[in-house]
């Protein structure tokens, strides 16, 4: 073989050799296997999923509406953390990089549904184990896929009302034993069942990643919503408005320099959607007129803007935390603390 064949004969090896690496790059990477802000262990939750939230837990104890409210609240931290770093070592503010909750269907009025919560961060996995299994009652546990899953407040009939698990070091999975398992399953089978829901996938694309706070669904998020409001004129008026019905929403927020929202609903046409846009403008509207009495009101109504795409309904909101603090109930003065006595 002459030189120059062995020159173009390395070349297109090299070449190949590197078309396969960046494939391999492309599908295996799990940044380039997420789907907008979810990542790629989450992919593993259940096909069945018809809403899901999520929590970015580093930007919202980074943000000034946590050192502003949630510090009001309990002193210094939400009372929530606290009591999970006495009961597993586990600190939220330090430890807890994002919480998502998944969801099959709504649930009963006062029932949760078919849901499902991944907390993914840095964990002492041995610490919160055995908080598992010393902290509640009854807790049994089960080996699914190789992963132990347990079992919490189980009835006479041996199964498990809730469950959790390990998915790996850094992901904990907690809630209904049936959606726990499957995800479990999922994981360790290398398996992504929510790449089948191309809904609700979609909706997650339209996520802006490195929001604070979203949350996607269908019409089943929605559906214990009730169907009619009362109009402008307030609930002792006859005259009460019907909602037009959603076919999913989308919603996304961040805390910082100001609160910002931002909500899109689809409705099922064009006039649904012009109507809802109609009626959200006219409570931004009552607001405004309010204003004489409540001018923090005027402030607020001014924050927020209304507008129509097609079949679809954009709400956007700004607010500072200026306004936000306006509108807080005024202290009294039997609020005051009391003076130390000296």
């Amino acid at each position: 073989m002459t030189a120059s064949r062995l020159v173009v004969l390395g070349s297109a090896l090299v070449v190949g050799v590197g078309s396969v690496a960046a494939l391999g790059a492309l599908y295996l990477d799990p940044a380039r296997a997420a789907v907008g802000p979810l990542p790629a262990q989450a992919l593993a939750l259940p096909a069945g999923t018809r809403y899901l939230m999520g929590v970015d837990v580093k930007r919202l104890v980074a943000s000034p509406f946590y050192a502003r409210y949630a510090s009001q609240r309990s002193g210094s931290r939400l009372q929530a953390f606290t009591e999970l770093e006495e009961r597993t070592g586990l600190n939220p503010e330090r430890d807890v990089d994002q919480v998502f909750v998944a969801g099959s269907q709504a649930g009963a009025p006062g029932r949760g549904g078919d849901s499902l919560i991944l907390v993914m961060g840095r964990f002492d996995r041995y610490k919160v184990s055995r908080s598992i299994e010393t902290d509640k009652r009854g807790v049994t546990s089960k080996n699914v896929e190789g992963t132990t899953v347990y079992l919490l407040q189980e009835n006479t009939a041996g199964r498990g009302m809730g469950a959790a698990a390990f998915l790996d070091d850094n992901t904990i999975a907690l809630g209904a034993q049936p959606a726990v398992e499957q995800t479990v399953i999922a994981r360790a089978r290398g398996q992504a069942p929510l790449r089948e829901n191309a809904g609700l996938l979609a909706l997650l694309e339209g996520v802006h990643v490195g929001s604070t706070f979203w949350m996607v669904g269908d019409q089943t998020l929605l559906s214990n919503l009730p169907k009619t409001i009362p109009g402008p004129g307030g609930p002792g008026t006859s005259q009460s408005l019907e909602l037009p019905a959603l076919k999913s929403l989308m919603v996304t927020g961040d805390l910082d320099p100001q609160v910002s929202l931002d909500l899109t609903g689809e409705a099922s046409d064009e006039a649904a959607a012009k109507n809802l846009a109609d009626i959200v403008r006219g409570f931004v509207a009552l607001a405004t007129l309010q204003a004489n009495q409540k001018p923090e009101l005027k402030q607020l109504a001014s924050a927020i803007n209304v507008t129509t795409e097609a079949t679809k309904v954009h709400v956007a909101a700004r607010v500072p935390y200026e306004v936000i603090d306006s509108l807080q109930p005024k202290r009294s003065a039997s609020a005051a603390p009391p003076a130390i006595s000296r």
